[in-house]
């Protein structure tokens, strides 16, 4: 028994064990980041890339409900917090060793400028209090001393409002930053696409250095381990100069788009900002102080970003562009609108028009799921089949593939053909994605996504088009119409036929 009881207490722990050990022990020893603005563009995609190199990441917002779904959201802790009310951030500070400011208030209206000051002030004294080691902002690149835009000036004081404290702060100052989802880059994305002349003000010949995403967000997390960039205002921009005229010119080349442009002196600053909230995902609110901020230079004064961070290689504004535009797929795109709980809603997004829906219907997801994939062929699509044959006879007469002989035999697995559609992904059981095969001005998918939930599953359709020119754009719309009665139609008779054929299997078991 002896040696029974020596061997056992000499035994090594299980695999298991030490890995939770491991894990426990990361979890205690490593850096507590707190990050702000995590509904916006650069906070989102902040948050996986720091949960990656292993820090501990809390988000502080003002209505977590409102947070968008996100693959990391279950790995962060989430706190209610409002910069505006300094009683309110405390706790959120507690234990935290690093905060990431990145709030601005634009599309708060009149004011915004004195609302940004006092939540910086509050942020900064909070931060104190708490003895945080370092806050990192991201601010507007323009040159102080100059006669420069309300938005942009109100960027350069918040970093000055930050700086009231003794927490250093490292301030990154940008002009545009170009990737799919920048406000920035959208605005430009959509007026260019839709636009033949592009009518302009005279200020589109100022100058701007655009920034590439990719190193926005290397700039934020290299700051974390270089005690060097604390306390310093430093500068960060692509190795090219721009006019806003060329930044757009050079897009619509790059997508093979003929654009002019029409310069006028003078065009109303509100009347711009509300064509750009119809033609754009920017809402007129934002739109507005960011054409005006356009009216002065957002150029480097001095490079010390070289200096400091020597590892980071800046992307010049075409790579950055094309790499934006091999994002224009369905599966880079994150489908927040899923959590909504809309039963429909169309959206600008990324460069996408889509179309979204959803329904709860009282059948298992198998069988949902087995109904969806057998959409098409000798099965028809539920609902209007004739008009889905008619799109495939006109797309034969204009040169393209047509209904390939609808078959009768087919399975739902990626290459596969389904009418003039192509599979493009499979989730078994839960998702199926197509790729539309059809001559059109742009590139189309549709989606389904199926889960279980109480008293039965919730289905999501979307579709999704990435128009390309003027044409794209027109194509879409003009058969918006057609497209609400069709896309509406057949998630019902996917509901409608799941549900019957559940019934009609509990009769026959009865």
């Amino acid at each position: 028994m002896g040696c029974v009881g020596g061997f056992a207490a000499h035994t090594p722990p299980a695999p298991q064990v030490i890995e939770m050990v491991l894990i426990l022990e990361v979890l205690l020893t490593a850096k507590l980041i707190l990050v702000t603005g995590v509904t916006g563009y650069i906070g989102e995609l902040l948050i996986p890339r720091l949960l990656e190199k292993g820090y501990r990441v809390r988000c502080l917002a003002r209505n977590p409900a409102k947070i968008p779904y996100h693959p990391w959201l279950e790995k962060v802790e989430i706190v209610q917090g409002n910069v505006i009310q300094p009683g309110s951030l405390p706790d959120a500070m507690q234990g935290v060793a690093v905060a990431y400011y990145l709030i601005h208030s634009m599309s708060s209206g009149e004011g915004y400028a004195r609302r940004d000051i006092l939540a910086a002030r509050n942020f900064a004294r909070a931060a104190e209090s708490a003895g945080v080691e370092q806050i990192i902002y991201l601010g507007g690149l323009a040159d102080p001393d100059k006669d420069i835009a309300r938005h942009m000036r109100s960027r350069i004081e918040t970093g000055n409002a930050l700086r009231t404290t003794s927490v250093p702060v490292t301030e990154f100052r940008a002009g545009l930053v170009i990737g799919p989802g920048s406000i920035s880059f959208e605005m430009i994305r959509f007026l260019t696409e839709q636009l033949p002349i592009l009518v302009a003000p005279r200020s589109v010949i100022s100058r701007n250095q655009p920034v590439a995403t990719q190193n926005v967000l290397d700039y934020l997390l290299s700051a974390l381990d270089t005690p060097a960039c604390r306390g310093k205002v430093i500068e960060i921009a692509g190795p090219e100069v721009y006019t806003y005229a060329g930044i757009m010119l050079t897009y619509a080349r790059l997508r093979g788009l003929k654009r002019r442009f029409l310069t006028l002196p003078f065009i109303p600053l509100g009347f711009m900002a509300f064509w750009v909230g119809k033609m754009t995902p920017v809402p007129a609110s934002i739109a507005k102080p960011l054409i005006d901020g356009m009216r002065s230079d957002s150029i480097l004064r001095e490079d010390i970003a070289r200096q400091i961070f020597p590892n980071i290689q800046p992307i010049g504004y075409i790579q950055a562009v094309q790499h934006s535009l091999e994002q224009l797929k369905p599966e880079y795109l994150e489908p927040f609108w899923n959590e909504g709980g809309k039963p429909a809603i169309q959206l600008k997004h990324k460069g996408f028009l889509i179309d979204h829906r959803q329904i709860q219907i009282k059948a298992p997801s198998e069988a949902v799921y087995h109904i969806v994939t057998s959409l098409g062929g000798e099965n028809g699509w539920l609902y209007a089949d004739w008009l889905w044959r008619l799109r495939g006879w006109l797309d034969r007469l204009a040169g393209g593939p047509g209904l390939r002989g609808r078959p009768q035999v087919r399975e739902a697995i990626v290459g596969n053909m389904i009418d003039f559609y192509r599979v493009e992904e499979i989730n078994p059981g839960h998702k199926i994605r197509l790729y539309s095969e059809l001559k059109a001005p742009g590139d189309g998918w549709m989606e389904w996504q199926v889960k279980p939930v109480d008293g039965g599953s919730l289905l999501s359709q979307t579709a999704y088009f990435a128009p390309k020119g003027l044409a794209g754009f027109l194509y879409w719309y003009l058969l918006g119409p057609i497209h609400r009665l069709v896309f509406g139609g057949l998630i019902r008779s996917i509901a409608w036929k799941a549900e019957n054929e559940e019934m009609g299997q509990g009769f026959a078991t009865d």
